[in-house]
């Protein structure tokens, strides 16, 4: 295989490349992208490779319009294979308008294997497959034209192996029994949901510090919020750039009516000021004028009776039991947020009237794995101990 792909720039050539792909029946894909100050990512390239060593870069900076790929990606039947593929799953369900499927994630199924929870394709191709790669140009602009035979070089590596070491790590999956349980995480990556665009009139709750507000202040914030969002898709510049969430919880408590009174606010620049200061004012008009029944809840303070001295810590010792005899990442079968909601769960359970949100531990292969142990350890149930002879961590009934 030659190191430097082709690099598609005209429409013929991407139909060409769907009818290829559906020829062979799977693909795999990364993408190339810029975005530091825009606030959207820039596309730069796409790269794909097919069975049997093909690959191909497509210049996104020339051909806007991919949809010619789009019917294949959207096909459940035609494997898609990326590694670490968060961002470029956003970037591709925003140009289709909805979630690529039949995603495959190598890193998912790489950390059911025990390869940690994020190892990178580097070093995973290398333990698996025995390639290196090299990873030089990971911060190169990559919508600068022309593009440099080292960029198409690196832009080739980062597929031109996926598709085998999917297969290698599906072996090894299928001989350990895992299938099942990594397909049943693969599915969240097709969720609709998951890349549905925040309203802006819900942004205030991704400011930090907004949980200090009571809520007369939130429904200013509110309104901060959502023109800050407003304002830097307009400009396609980050929204911190604008203001940062310093700054709009700080307006948020602080009576000022008046574009002049705007210029002693830190972190406010002269040139902010001067551009948006009277759209700032109408915001904090607006949220200061809203009635008391639509202002947003506070967060509440009222907490749940707090677990007992090391009961999470407790389970967090199960949960890594599990994984050391699996050799799996504690981190793929409980994170520390669903160790609590679990706790929650079993205090919920023992009160009267109270519900809980069914986490994620009691359901699917967790549960089966390890979530009724541990929400049995939670409610008191078994009790847990260290076996010397099978050298692992054992639970058994609590004597009644």
């Amino acid at each position: 295989m030659p190191d430097t792909p082709p690099l598609l720039t005209h429409r013929a050539e991407l139909v060409a490349l769907a009818d290829q792909i559906r020829t062979t029946g799977r693909l795999a894909l990364d993408t190339e992208f810029v975005w530091e100050r825009t606030y959207r990512p820039t596309l730069g390239v796409v790269q794909i490779a097919t069975p049997g060593g093909d690959c191909a870069v497509i210049d996104t900076t020339v051909l806007h319009d991919l949809s010619p790929l789009f019917p294949v990606l959207r096909d459940p039947d035609v494997p898609v294979v990326l590694h670490g593929g968060g961002q470029d799953l956003e970037i591709m369900a925003l140009l289709m308008g909805e979630p690529m499927r039949g995603v495959v994630d190598t890193q998912v199924e790489a950390a059911f294997l025990g390869y940690g929870l994020q190892v990178g394709l580097s070093a995973l191709l290398e333990r698996v497959l025995k390639v290196k790669i090299r990873k030089d140009q990971t911060y190169t602009d990559w919508t600068r034209r022309p593009l440099k035979p080292e960029q198409l070089a690196y832009a080739r590596a980062d597929v031109a192996h996926l598709l085998e070491l999917h297969d290698r790590l599906r072996a090894d999956l299928q001989r350990r029994g895992r299938l099942a349980w990594v397909e049943e995480e693969l599915t969240r990556l097709e969720d609709a949901a998951r890349y549905q665009a925040m309203p802006d009139e819900e942004r205030y709750r991704t400011v930090k510090g907004w949980q200090r507000l009571d809520p007369a202040e939130l429904a200013v914030l509110r309104e901060l919020a959502a023109w800050r969002e407003r304002a830097a898709r307009r400009a396609n510049i980050r929204p911190n750039f604008i203001a940062n969430d310093v700054v709009l919880v700080t307006l948020g408590g602080r009576p000022v009516d008046h574009v002049e009174e705007l210029r002693g606010v830190r972190g406010l620049s002269p040139g902010t000021v001067d551009r948006h200061g009277r759209n700032i004012i109408a915001a904090l008009r607006t949220g200061r004028e809203c009635p008391k029944e639509d202002w947003p809840k506070s967060l509440d303070r009222v907490r749940r009776q707090a677990p007992p001295p090391g009961l999470v810590a407790l389970l967090r010792a199960a949960v890594q039991a599990v994984a050391d005899r699996d050799e799996l990442a504690a981190e793929v079968i409980a994170s520390s947020r669903e160790l609590d909601a679990l706790v929650a769960r079993a205090t919920a359970a023992a009160e009267p009237g109270c519900e809980a949100e069914e986490p994620a531990l009691l359901q699917g292969w967790r549960r089966q794995l390890v979530g009724d142990t541990l929400l049995a350890i939670a409610r008191g149930e078994l009790v847990m101990r260290y076996d010397p002879a099978r050298r692992e961590v054992a639970t058994e009934p609590v004597a009644r």
